[in-house]
């Protein structure tokens, strides 16, 4: 009897590991061969409504023969994991925060083999356009002059490239960010207990307002002694990203300082603006190695067998002094 509780309790205890492994996250990005190279990717403008600005694009033409490059303006939306941005296709669809009425001179370019061609773009905030923010991709399509198909071997024409433009219309623009959650990966698996060492953490912000935000501020690991054992400055770069009104984003830095097992707290301090707000969020998780849950197991055994055996012990005595009655 002792021996088949003891083995029923065995398999619960690996269960209850097994039920503590890293859930797996991942993210894809679409990265597509086109016949045409754009400059610049980004462009952020403030502009007050009546207020026009010149894009330059410098558009080439990397394919074996002449193109016409075709221009569209396409509104799209943030991935909520990523930031990055994915076309609306729905013609049906309209961005409430499109700037496809912002945008005028957008033609059909002719590029011979080889050329580079500068375009000229005027983006102007119609008089009617209230404070916010506005953005959308200007796409470029290489089709073959004559509407000829590439050849085998030849770069296929039916993919696009985009200039991604952002415009602020200045006024009364309400700033709200929420720190939606905070999360540690190893190897891109997601977990709260990790039987490797971690490697990677995310700060997932969301943009409650109608403007873009850019958030920054400071991530911090501790061990379970409240010792320092890793830092790093969120969204850290130059320019910084923007999360879009109404997106989420998370920021995936590299994570180091985790040797020793334990229990570890991360600790994110995030701010946006001119920094009037600190938000404040927390998240602990576990590194322990194998050869240590190995150890918790035989000893959890241990304590079980103990435990059975003084329970049969006690239960026996207890039938020997009650026949003795």
């Amino acid at each position: 009897m002792g021996i088949k509780l003891l083995t029923r309790l065995a398999v619960a205890a690996a269960l209850i590991v097994t039920t503590f492994l890293a859930i797996p996250a991942a993210a894809q990005v679409d990265d597509t061969t086109s016949g045409l190279a754009i400059t610049p990717l980004l462009s952020e403008y403030t502009l007050k409504p009546g207020q026009a600005q010149l894009l330059e694009l410098t558009l080439r033409n990397v394919t074996s023969g002449d193109v016409i490059a075709q221009g569209f303006i396409e509104d799209f939306r943030a991935d909520d994991k990523t930031g990055n941005p994915q076309i609306i296709t729905d013609a049906t669809k309209r961005s409430p925060n499109s700037i496809k009425p912002f945008v005028s001179g957008l033609n059909d370019v002719p590029i011979a083999k080889g050329e580079q061609k500068k375009v000229n773009i005027t983006i102007k905030p119609p008089d009617t356009a209230t404070p916010g923010a506005y953005f959308g991709i200007i796409r470029y399509k290489a089709t073959p002059v004559g509407g000829q198909a590439p050849q085998p071997g030849e770069v296929a024409l039916s993919a696009s490239v985009g200039s991604i433009a952002l415009v602020t219309v200045p006024g009364t623009i309400n700033e709200q960010v929420q720190l939606a959650g905070l999360h540690v990966y190893e190897a891109k698996k997601e977990a709260i207990f990790f039987l490797k060492k971690p490697n990677e953490a995310g700060v997932e912000v969301k943009n409650l307002g109608n403007g873009f935000v850019k958030p920054f501020g400071t991530v911090e690991i501790r061990d379970m002694f409240g010792k320092l054992v890793d830092t790093y400055q969120l969204n850290n770069t130059n320019p910084r990203a923007n999360i879009l009104p109404d997106s989420t984003r998370e920021f995936v830095n590299e994570i180091k300082g985790i040797s020793k097992p334990g229990r570890y707290t991360m600790t994110a301090s995030v701010t946006y603006g001119t920094g009037g707000e600190i938000l404040v969020g927390s998240k602990s998780f576990w590194y322990l190695p194998p050869w240590l849950v190995a150890i918790i197991v035989v000893v959890l055994v241990g304590l079980i067998i103990a435990a059975v055996w003084a329970y049969r012990r006690v239960r026996r005595g207890s039938k020997h002094s009650y026949r003795k009655r």
